[in-house]
């Protein structure tokens, strides 16, 4: 990266520490541009003193009426524009903090700084490492990581690879670095970190922004039963998640009967794909605002969401549930006050299972071995459960099931939120 080193003079006069350093010297040079450019409109830049010019004439401009009342942003592009600068080293790390005054590197290889915490962000991290390591005309010119503390999938790749890891949060690396990528942080980001780098910070999203803004848009891509999803490319903003401007956007199918894991696979791959191609364009790119209808957000994935409403959830909805969290927490019911956990879900047929019966009511399979629960529109299976210890579903039937009038238990039908109507008031939110 080519920094200009130079410094306009409005913000210049208001750095305090370089102030300290350059005296009064700067203070009479601002007062010199500020009286030249009050008297006319039109100027002789040699009537400016030469140090704080860098080109020709200064043409056809007055400045900003009543300085006290006029934003810094407007002096400063008053100055910018006229190209009015000071010429000195020391005002190096002012300029590139504020972004004043610089020149961003247009192309490629990229110094890129990394933020990532998951198995979603290693599998990105991963094609970025293998990119920078490829040869010649590479995308990745350096690359470090940025990680919470505490061992985690993105410190043992990164170890392993021997990338250098910096804890989060982060120290000013202003210079360093001219693009970060994120993936699956799980921290907001605040503004002066992302003004750091010249290009901002992607975010590689698993969903078509704005649908699934948040921590969990695999999962609730999943639990919604979506047929299409996708990856986003996003330029990252402070105070909010997911708001950014789109760079770039890829759908996709869902993959039938995709497990989370599974989906993470799919976009994972298609996401470090995008964003290549969007780092190898990224000086030219058009970017545009997200749309403001359709936004939902992905909340955090509660305990309280596994529980299963017999009562109220259908077959489909319970097969969703368990693709969609099981890599996470086992299935859970109650049975009489206390806990049950269902393991290994079957698929199970009607004329299986046997006739009608109440929702929670759990009969024994012993052609295929499996518990059989009645939910609100058919049955659902399971190989093991939870109670009190685990055991099969066999052993279950010969301690409990065989025991009891019938041989047929009902499991209590526990709320948790993901019936149809409250799931989506949950869900839904408008910006």
């Amino acid at each position: 990266m080519i920094y200009t080193q130079y410094k306009c003079l409005y913000h210049v006069h208001h750095s305090r520490a370089i102030h300290q350093q350059l005296g009064l010297f700067l203070h009479s040079l601002k007062r010199t541009i500020t009286n030249i450019v009050s008297q006319s409109n039109q100027y002789n830049l040699n009537s400016v003193p030469r140090v704080c010019c860098l080109y020709g004439k200064l043409r056809r401009c007055s400045w900003p009426t009543t300085e006290y009342t006029t934003s810094r942003r407007k002096k400063h592009n008053f100055c910018d524009h006229h190209r009015l600068y000071i010429s000195t080293n020391s005002t190096r790390q002012h300029c590139e903090s504020r972004e004043f005054c610089t020149e961003k590197q247009s192309r490629p290889p990229w110094r890129i700084l990394f933020f990532g915490s998951d198995v979603f962000s290693v599998k990105i991290l991963q094609v970025l490492q293998e990119n920078r390591s490829a040869g010649s005309n590479t995308l990745v010119g350096a690359l470090d990581v940025v990680s919470t503390e505490g061992q985690n999938s993105v410190r043992t790749y990164a170890d392993t690879m021997g990338v250098s890891v910096r804890d989060w949060p982060i120290p000013d690396l202003t210079g360093s670095y001219d693009v970060g990528v994120l993936a699956s942080f799980g921290h907001l980001v605040p503004g002066k970190v992302i003004r750091m780098f010249p290009h901002g910070i992607l975010n590689v999203h698993p969903s078509l922004l704005p649908r699934w803004r948040g921590a969990s848009p695999l999962v609730h891509t999943i639990l919604s039963r979506d047929k299409v999803t996708g990856v986003t490319i996003m330029r990252l903003k402070p105070k909010h998640f997911d708001v950014g401007t789109v760079l770039a956007q890829e759908k996709m199918l869902v993959p039938d009967e995709c497990t989370t894991p599974q989906l993470l696979d799919v976009t994972a791959r298609q996401g470090s794909h995008l964003l290549l191609r969007t780092l190898r364009t990224l000086s030219n790119i058009q970017e545009k605002e997200q749309d403001k209808d359709g936004v939902t957000y992905a909340h955090k994935v509660r305990p309280a969401m596994a529980y299963i409403d017999w009562d109220q959830q259908t077959m489909e909805e319970i097969h969703a549930q368990y693709r969609a969290l099981s890599h996470m927490m086992p299935l859970r019911s109650e049975l009489k006050g206390h806990p049950v956990k269902l393991l290994d879900m079957h698929t199970v047929s009607e004329d299986v299972a046997g006739g009608a019966a109440a929702p929670g009511t759990v009969i024994f399979d012993k052609k295929q071995k499996i518990l059989c629960v009645r939910c609100q529109n058919g049955w659902v299976g399971f190989e093991n459960i939870v109670f009190k210890k685990k055991m099969s579903a066999q052993a279950f039937f010969n301690g409990y099931l065989s025991k009891v009038p019938e041989r047929k238990l009902l499991l209590d039908c526990v709320k948790n939120g993901l019936d149809k109507e409250r799931y989506m008031q949950r869900i839904l939110q408008r910006v």
